[in-house]
C-alpha cells in the first residue's frame, strides 16, 4: 500500500528535513510540503531552492494544515516542539521525528490525546548541514528505527513504517531505551572518537605545518564526521549521556588492552586482536 498525504510539514529544514521533503516529492507521497524553522532562515532558503512550497509563519499554522509532520531539529529541543504541536493536531495527523536519541519518547507520547506521535530515527546523513545539503536519495538503502511504546497507535505506526520504506529505507522496531543503548555504541561513539582523535593531534606540527595537512585517506575518512554540526552533536552527547559514558568506558578498556599488547611487543596477541575484530566486520 503506497502512502499519500495532501500536505506534509517539516519542522527544521536542515539536511534531514530538506532531504525528507525532496524524497516525499520524488516518490509522489505528498502534493505539497510546508516548512518551519525557528529563525526562519533555513525554511526561507529551502523555499528559494524549491525544496518546500510554503514557509509556515508559526507551528500552529503548520500543524493545523499538515497531515504528516516531521520534527527534524536538535534532540534537546524536540520535547518542547512536540508539546506545542500536540495542541493543534487532529485525530488523523501523524507526527514523527528524526532524533538520534529517543530519551523523550515516553513522556512526549502523553502530550497527544489522539496518539499521533510515532518516534523514529532515519539513520542517514552526511557531515554537511543546511537545506542546500539535502538530496532526495539520502535515505535510500539506509536503516530507519521506529521506537513505539505500549501506547503507540498501531495504524499510525504501520503508516509511518510504510512511509520510510517507500523512500528506500529498511525499517526496524525497538524500544526507545534499546535504541539509545545501541546508538551510543555504533552511532554516537564514532563521533566521540573522531572528534577526540582530531583533538589529540591539533597541537602537533611538522616544519611549521599542522600534521593533519600530511594525512592520507585513512585519517581523512575516519575523521570526516568530525566536521558535523556541533550543536546537533552536543545535544546528542548530553541527551544520551548515560549510555554514551558506558560506551566510552568499553572503548577505553579495549584501547588499553591493545596498548598493553603493543607495550609488551606481543606479536601473537596483537595479530589475534586484529583478526578477531576484522571478523566482526566481515560477518
Amino acid at each position: 500500500m503506497k502512502v499519500h498525504f495532501k500536505r506534509a510539514g517539516i519542522i527544521g529544514v536542515g539536511l534531514i528535513g530538506s532531504s525528507f521533503a525532496l524524497a516525499l516529492k520524488k516518490y509522489g507521497i505528498v502534493d505539497e510540503v510546508w516548512g518551519y524553522s525557528n529563525s526562519g532562515t533555513s525554511s526561507k532558503k529551502a523555499l528559494s531552492l524549491g525544496i518546500i512550497d510554503k514557509v509556515a509563519i508559526n507551528l500552529k499554522e503548520l500543524t493545523s494544515n499538515c497531515e504528516l509532520i516531521l520534527v527534524a531539529i536538535p534532540v534537546l529541543a524536540i520535547p518542547d516542539v512536540l508539546f506545542e504541536v500536540s495542541q493543534y493536531v487532529d485525530e488523523k495527523t501523524i507526527v514523527t521525528d528524526g532524533g538520534s536519541t529517543k530519551h523523550f519518547v515516553r513522556d512526549c507520547h502523553k502530550y497527544f490525546k489522539y496518539k499521533n506521535f510515532v518516534g523514529g530515527h532515519p539513520i542517514a546523513g552526511t557531515e554537511k548541514s543546511g537545506p542546500e545539503a539535502g538530496f532526495a536519495e539520502l535515505f535510500e538503502n539506509s536503516v530507519c528505527i521506529i521506537t513505539p511504546i505500549e501506547d503507540t497507535d498501531k495504524d499510525k505506526m504501520e503508516i509511518t513504517i510504510n512511509l520510510w520504506e517507500t523512500i528506500g529505507m529498511k525499517v526496524y522496531s525497538m524500544s526507545p531505551e534499546e535504541h539509545d543503548r545501541i546508538m551510543a555504541n555504533i552511532s554516537h561513539m564514532p563521533h566521540v572518537i573522531a572528534y577526540s582523535l582530531v583533538d589529540s593531534v591539533k597541537d602537533k606540527y611538522f616544519d611549521g605545518m599542522r600534521i593533519t595537512k600530511l594525512a592520507g585517506g585513512g585519517f581523512k575518512d575516519f575523521t570526516r564526521i568530525a566536521k558535523s554540526d556541533d550543536r546537533m552533536w552536543t545535544d546528542i552527547f548530553l541527551a544520551n549521556r548515560d549510555f554514551l559514558l558506558s560506551s566510552i568506558d568499553d572503548f577505553q578498556e579495549s584501547l588499553n588492552r591493545l596498548k598493553t599488547f603493543i607495550e609488551q611487543k606481543d606479536v601473537v596477541k596483537i595479530k589475534d586482536f586484529l583478526i578477531e575484530t576484522k571478523k566482526i566486520l566481515l560477518d
